[in-house]
């Protein structure tokens, strides 16, 4: 069984605000242009920052307008991170830091580039975690006020923008003695509100909400993974009708399951990617949405010791995913019928992953984004590719 103890430097990542250790790397090197062949990913510099950086999201508007989001700090203070691509270079932005302490973002999204929303969490006075969300405007960012729930740790992970007045972002609450919640919010176009959210598991580790996408308004999914009542975390999916959030079946290989990503596409698709535990070793899952229910997709092409950190759909056919393989960057494209990995660059002499995929509107093109290191302090690492 997956159980707790082998959980735990999982969880004990989202507690200092790492998600899914397990393949979002820390670690660092200088940011350097290195270049794959034609038909793979080329690394996009980033000037250097000082201290360790990671990036966990981004989001793209089109070819010369992109944000990349994460941190940047040392042993006693994190930052939040916010890189912008004017179609030239990335460019640091200055971003609000409301703790003293910790800083974190985890998610980025938005509607057009004068609406971009940033989640994540810090350092409330009472030492615990609170919601962080940040919104740009077309000219700053500023932190706008979101709920959080006192006397427990509270993190937002993900977002998802339909419009100005509707936003959706998912986390977890955690209390003491470290038992997760999921956590829900709305954006109405003038205020954050918690909107209730099944949590399957209330006993061990809980339940937890690690990303959210949408088809439509009335079509919001988020995922995650829950504790089954003895420490073996399983797969969980949930969905947003229009009124309410409830809990939809899924595969739950392995000795334990969990899904980090879920996006959407045309016709309704809808695809998540995470891992399972297999023994001592965690192999790959996909999952695919089929407007009745999920099934495993056929994971052939894929590395079998892979970690998948998120997934894109691009058309029928055309699906991403990334994450890391053997301190690798992993990307690799279905076609409808294998996946097939992409080469992408790896300039970190001790680790390299992907945390995150997004599309370039108006183009055939991608953005990635996360980590490298050659093994002092971690740096930011973002690909771009083209068919």
């Amino acid at each position: 069984m997956w159980k707790t103890r082998s959980r735990a430097r999982w969880i004990g990542a989202v507690t200092a605000g790492v998600l899914m250790a397990t393949t979002f790397l820390t670690g660092a090197a200088t940011a350097a242009s290195a270049q794959t062949d034609s038909d793979g990913w080329e690394v996009s510099p980033v000037r250097a920052l000082r201290g360790q950086a990671d990036l966990t999201g981004v989001v793209a508007f089109g070819p010369s307008d992109a944000w990349a989001v994460g941190y940047t700090g040392g042993n006693s203070t994190v930052s939040t991170l916010t890189l912008h691509w004017d179609g030239t270079r990335w460019l640091r932005i200055p971003s609000p830091n409301r703790s003293a302490r910790e800083n974190w973002l985890f998610g980025v999204a938005g509607t057009s580039p004068n609406d971009v929303w940033a989640t994540g969490y810090d350092i409330g006075p009472d030492g615990k975690h609170r919601t962080l969300v940040l919104h740009w405007d077309g000219a700053r960012w500023r932190i706008v006020p979101s709920p959080t729930v006192e006397g427990q740790d509270a993190t937002l992970n993900k977002v998802v923008a339909l419009s100005p007045t509707n936003a959706w972002a998912v986390g977890s609450t955690i209390a003491w003695p470290f038992t997760g919640r999921t956590l829900v919010q709305h954006w109405d176009g003038r205020t954050w509100s918690t909107v209730a959210s099944p949590s399957p598991g209330t006993d061990g580790l809980g339940s937890f909400l690690l990303d959210v996408a949408a088809t439509s308004a009335d079509d919001v999914w988020a995922v995650g993974d829950y504790d089954t009542g003895d420490g073996t975390m399983r797969t969980l999916t949930e969905r947003w009708d229009g009124t309410r959030w409830t809990v939809v079946k899924s595969p739950a290989p392995g000795e334990g399951s969990l899904l980090s990503s879920v996006a959407t596409g045309p016709r309704g698709q809808v695809w998540s990617v995470g891992w399972q535990q297999d023994g001592a070793e965690q192999t790959p899952l996909v999952l695919r949405w089929d407007g009745d229910a999920w099934s495993a997709v056929d994971m052939s092409g894929l590395p079998a010791d892979a970690s998948l950190g998120d997934v894109r759909v691009v058309g029928s056919n055309d699906i991403w995913t990334v994450g890391s393989q053997a301190g690798q960057t992993l990307a690799a494209h279905w076609n409808g019928d294998t996946w097939t990995a992409s080469p992408s660059a790896s300039p970190g002499s001790v680790a390299n992953a992907f945390a995150d995929v997004a599309t370039i509107p108006g183009t055939n093109c991608l953005w990635a984004v996360g980590q490298f290191t050659n093994g002092d302090l971690g740096r930011p690492l973002v690909e771009h590719h083209c068919e």
